[in-house]
This record gives C-alpha cells, sequence and structure tokens, in this order.
C-alpha cells in the first residue's frame, strides 16, 4: 500500500504542476512567447530626444516631419528634452504632435510646456 500512496502523490504533484505551467502559459501576456500576429502585441511608442542642435527618435537623428511619421504610426509617442534644447523648438514638437491627434508621454519637466486639451 505505501507503495501505491507514494505512486499517487507523485502523480498528483505532476499533474497540479502540469496545469500550473499551462495555466501561466495561457493567462495574460505569460511569458511572452505569443506570436507575432497576437493582438496582445502592440507596437512600441517611439521615444523622441529634443537637444539643442537637432531631434532624435529612438536614438536616430530626424527631422520634424519624420517624427510625425512615426508617432502617427504608432499613436504615441514618448519626448524628452536636455536641458540645453530651446524652449521654442520644445513648444514647436509637442504643438505638432498634439495637432496631430497623438498621444504624448512626457516627464514632470515637460508638464507645463505640454498643450492642454482644453485649449487654454
Amino acid at each position: 500500500m505505501r507503495v501505491r500512496e507514494r505512486k499517487t502523490g507523485r502523480t498528483a504533484l505532476i499533474v497540479g504542476g502540469a496545469v500550473l505551467v499551462a495555466l501561466l502559459f495561457s493567462r495574460g501576456k505569460g511569458w511572452g512567447f505569443h506570436g507575432a500576429g497576437s493582438p496582445s502585441r502592440t507596437a512600441a511608442r517611439p521615444v523622441v530626444w529634443i537637444r539643442a542642435d537637432r531631434l532624435e527618435i529612438d536614438g536616430v537623428t530626424a527631422d520634424l516631419a519624420t517624427v510625425l511619421a512615426r508617432s502617427r504610426t504608432a499613436g504615441a509617442v514618448e519626448v524628452h528634452a536636455t536641458g540645453d534644447a530651446i524652449t521654442g523648438v520644445v513648444s514647436n514638437v509637442l504643438d505638432t504632435l498634439h495637432e496631430a491627434g497623438i498621444t504624448i508621454y512626457t516627464t514632470s519637466d515637460l508638464s507645463s510646456v505640454v498643450p492642454s486639451e482644453r485649449g487654454v
């Protein structure tokens, strides 16, 4: 009888572990093993840096038209500005993105420059 009890316990442990693994794979994002066509995958929003002498999108120097096109494709953009960025350029970039209907994510130091939804 003892041998049978041991086998039952081992079987229950293996079945329980398999159920746990199946549950982890099937719920939410799991460990990221979804296929490329999976609806849970979304394109990452581009990161824009406004510097004193240039704009960069995802680490590549670009002009405002390129930044606007890539941001429209993603639907959202994360914007940062260096300390030596010209305030007028920062404002112009943010206004252009806002007018295009792109969701803008910024840090708190740029919150006073981001166009308001109320138009104030």
